[in-house]
């Protein structure tokens, strides 16, 4: 049985590691790996099932947003996640170019809370801080995804990072599920597939 607070003190010193390690990714680094992953991405899910949900880049994360605009230029709806109530599941809502993104209660660039845009995706992209080679996601610790994938089962989830950021084990938590799948700049993986 797990003693909690190690799993707590492994789990943060785990972020803490990520974080670094992302945070020395180079520029040129950066901008050649997304533009792989996006290529992987665009190979693989031709055509897209529509809704499909992106996420809003953050401090280093794998920018695919030149994906994002290319599958809503050719007539996919995508959706970006939005917190609209702090420790709640997230809500997701169609991201159209002409509308500006704001802020959600997370600090991220979101589409606006608006009812009518309001959609269940059929796929998502995940931004990952870690990912242990059995599809257990290491996130910042707010807990969001973890709330909100249990209220999805059908939904297939796809991680995104780097491959310095694939981890051997994270010690996931009973509250924890596993993704479908996941892609770096070194290709894509679909261990259930």
């Amino acid at each position: 049985m797990s003693n909690l607070p190690d799993e707590k003190f492994y789990r943060s010193t785990l972020r803490t590691r990520m974080k670094a390690w992302r945070r020395n990714v180079i520029p040129e680094d950066h901008a050649a790996f997304s533009r792989s992953i996006c290529d992987i991405l665009e190979n693989h899910f031709h055509p897209p099932p529509s809704p499909f949900a992106f996420y809003y880049p953050i401090s280093k994360e794998p920018d695919i947003s030149p994906l994002m605009h290319e599958w809503y230029a050719a007539g996919v709806q995508v959706c970006l996640p939005r917190v609209v109530t702090p420790c709640a599941p997230l809500e997701f809502y169609l991201w159209q170019a002409h509308v500006r993104l704001t802020m959600d209660e997370a600090g991220i660039y979101a589409p606006p809370a608006d009812p009518a845009t309001r959609v269940i995706p059929k796929q998502i992209f995940i931004p990952c801080l870690g990912l242990d080679r059995s599809g257990y996601r290491l996130g910042y610790g707010g807990g969001y995804y973890d709330r909100t994938l249990p209220l999805l089962p059908d939904i297939k989830t796809i991680g995104v990072l780097y491959a310095g950021q694939l981890l051997e084990d994270i010690h996931p938590q009973a509250h924890d599920v596993p993704l479908d799948g996941w892609v770096t700049e070194q290709g894509l993986i679909l261990p259930a597939a």
